[in-house]
């Protein structure tokens, strides 16, 4: 039985956030994109595939780390490397089809950029940055709305965000690192490096990081609501696969099969 989770959450800066209906879905045809997809097929490890369709979730080991079981066989996975694969996995399967998050008040991509541009940037350098981040979003719009469901309005404020996981909202405090990163370190140039990089780059934004030592036991408890709830169910099913880089991140590591077990005791 899913849990019930608290209304969508702002992170510090004091907005509100509503999940709207998913639109009628788009088939699509971009050869960028149906070869993005075929690549991901192909890096996919079938064994690995099969435990996280098919897991079942046991229980946290701590603040990014949890155990899940297939058939005989106990695993601890890194639940925060392998949710930046499913959110990538997600950008590029479901694309043109996601949901929409409305951002209610819509937040200003100038103030968002200035904020990241003054941390990255040096303050002698912020303000500039931070115009030509706000004017790439803005001469893009149409094409982030197109494809990504990123609305963002006449007056350069971001009105939505696709939704990737049902009823999954990222942590918003980290909008300005977003799109800091989307304006310089994506590839705008060329159509194919461009849907790859943003992809990764959103799915950065969307990967669930750990709470910090400091934050309220609410906030941490929440976390984990979010993570067993939400992260592990889109897992599951036949929807995605799991990258073979996931084993050179140690991402996902065995620690016991049951049948194993039961030799020791024999032995005992």
């Amino acid at each position: 039985m899913s849990a019930e989770l608290p209304a969508l959450d702002s992170g510090s800066s004091g907005k509100t956030f509503m999940a709207a209906d998913k639109e009628p879905r788009v088939e699509v045809r971009l050869t960028s994109i149906l070869g993005l997809r075929k690549e991901l097929q192909r890096r996919a490890h079938q064994e690995l595939t099969q435990i996280l369709n098919e897991h079942t979730f046991v229980g946290f080991v701590d603040s990014r780390r949890a155990l899940v079981q297939h058939r005989t066989r106990l695993y601890m996975v890194d639940f925060c490397k392998i949710s930046y694969h499913l959110f990538y996995h997600r950008v590029l399967f479901d694309f043109m089809n996601y949901g929409r998050l409305l951002l209610q008040p819509a937040p200003s991509i100038r103030d968002l950029a200035l904020l990241a541009a003054h941390e990255l940037d040096g303050a002698a350098n912020a303000d500039g940055v931070a115009d030509k981040i706000a004017q790439r979003f803005s001469d893009s719009r149409e094409m982030l709305e197109e494809y990504f469901h990123i609305r963002i309005n006449d007056a350069c404020c971001i009105e939505s965000m696709p939704m990737l996981v049902r009823d999954y909202s990222p942590d918003y405090d980290k909008l300005p690192l977003f799109l800091h990163s989307a304006a310089f370190s994506v590839n705008w140039d060329d159509e194919v490096q461009f849907f790859k990089t943003f992809s990764s780059v959103l799915a950065t934004f969307y990967a669930v990081e750990p709470p910090l030592a400091g934050d309220p036991q609410a906030a941490k408890d929440e976390f984990s609501l979010v993570v067993e709830h939400r992260i592990f169910p889109a897992l599951k099913g036949s929807s995605f696969w799991a990258p073979d880089i996931l084993l050179t991140e140690n991402a996902l590591v065995q620690l016991v099969d049951v049948p194993d077990l039961y030799r020791i005791f024999e032995r005992c």
